[in-house]
């Protein structure tokens, strides 16, 4: 169904005091083909009209009102259980819509963004694409019900797989690299993302034996790769933070390269900043055996964690990622945009590789470009793949 047909169906609720708002809104929407536009001049009458039972797919919501303001109204649309989305409105700082946002989304309200005003139509367009993008599964019912027993058997039995996305350089627009994602082929339930099995696997001590099969599935498919690309291709490799207590892993993925004869140097180990360090001594003892190896060291979702600078200066990392939250917020956002700009300046700075994750519009691209980054991974390249349709991608189009 395209974005037109479903914003036909779309039941909008403005909360606002400024009737000038209410009206362009209405106006903006009309332009959109949406038409069922309620509005409300308090915070008061519109949880009122929640608490009566009326329905909403979208809640517009003026942060700064008389009676009761925009926080409030979160707070009660929370304590209600709606089910809708909600996007923010006000002219206050961006800083503020964006601690607003974070608040409502630990209140389990879905959150399309938070936007300046005036609104604009296109803004408005994109925030509402949000709206109907597909969600992901709910992985936190899936990982309930997946039983250590399944996971022992997809580990044994190879449904434990390797995606791949493509990274592509800024500048030529060549793949150079490809992250491998794990992805569980279930023959019943279908493609079952990480998020509903890796945490499991690391509370039962079965992380290594997942590490160690993709390891194992990866690195040959990455010379067929290479092959197709004339014969270099980085490949990156999630490592779970659980794996590092293993003094021996360095050897174990030296070994592992050497038996396919792939250069250390053409693999890089992706690290979540959110989850490092742990046990420091045994940690920086891995890691440095890894780089003194010649692996590359990634710092997975940089500035989403506490002590990204300490990370820094701790661990010799070769590779930045720039987590999606900031890549895809930084084109209507100052303080994402400053954020980027000042993490890709460090990078160069300490001569490491800059890849934008999340990268999903001709806007994002064209920013993360702007702002000096040097590899490109995102939808608007391509999706996660099985080697086969990565085969086929690659063939269609070595450069994107």
């Amino acid at each position: 169904m395209t974005l037109n047909n479903q914003l036909k169906t779309l039941s909008v609720l403005v909360i606002d005091d400024d009737d000038f708002i209410h009206d362009m809104l209405k106006h903006e929407f009309a332009q959109l083909g949406v038409y069922n536009v309620k509005t409300e001049s308090t915070g008061k009458n519109a949880v009122e009209r929640i608490q009566n039972g009326e329905s909403f797919d979208l809640i517009i919501i003026d942060l700064i009102m008389p009676d009761m303001d925009g926080v409030e109204v979160l707070r009660h649309l929370s304590e209600y259980h709606f089910k809708g989305a909600v996007l923010l409105l006000s002219a206050q700082d961006q800083r503020i819509l964006d601690t607003t946002a974070t608040l409502a989304g630990a209140q389990h309200i879905k959150v399309l963004g938070a936007i300046p005003k005036p609104i604009t139509i296109d803004v408005l367009t994109q925030k509402l694409q949000k709206l109907f993008t597909e969600s992901q599964p709910n992985t936190l019912q899936v990982k309930d019900k997946i039983s250590l027993e399944e996971l022992k058997v997809a580990i044994a039995n190879d449904e434990i797989v390797p995606f791949y996305q493509p990274q592509v350089a800024f500048t030529t627009k060549q793949v150079k690299s490809v992250e491998v994602l794990a992805r569980w082929v279930h023959p019943e339930r279908g493609t079952i993302n990480p998020a509903a099995f890796i945490s499991l696997a690391e509370e039962s001590g079965m992380i290594d034996a997942i590490t160690r099969s993709i390891f194992r599935q990866a690195l040959p498919q990455s010379k067929e790769l290479a092959n197709i690309l004339g014969g270099h291709l980085n490949i990156s490799i999630n490592l779970s933070t659980d794996s590092l207590c293993a003094i021996d892993l360095p050897e174990q993925i030296e070994d592992l390269a050497n038996m396919h004869d792939i250069p250390c140097s053409s693999i890089t180990l992706e690290l979540t900043e959110s989850r490092l360090i742990q046990n420091l001594i045994s940690t920086l003892d891995v890691l440095l055996r890894l780089r003194l190896k010649g692996f590359g060291l990634s710092i997975d979702d940089f500035g989403t964690g506490y002590s990204s600078l300490e990370q820094l200066k701790k661990i010799p990392f070769t590779e930045l990622k720039i987590d999606r939250q900031f890549i895809c917020d930084a084109t209507n956002n100052n303080t994402s945009k400053a954020i980027i700009e000042s993490s890709v300046n460090l990078a160069k700075t300490l001569n490491m590789l800059v890849v934008a994750e999340g990268v999903e519009t001709a806007a994002d691209w064209d920013l993360a470009k702007s702002l000096q980054c040097d590899l490109a991974q995102g939808y608007l390249v391509s999706k996660p793949m099985p080697l086969d349709d990565l085969i086929i991608w690659l063939n269609d189009k070595q450069s994107w």
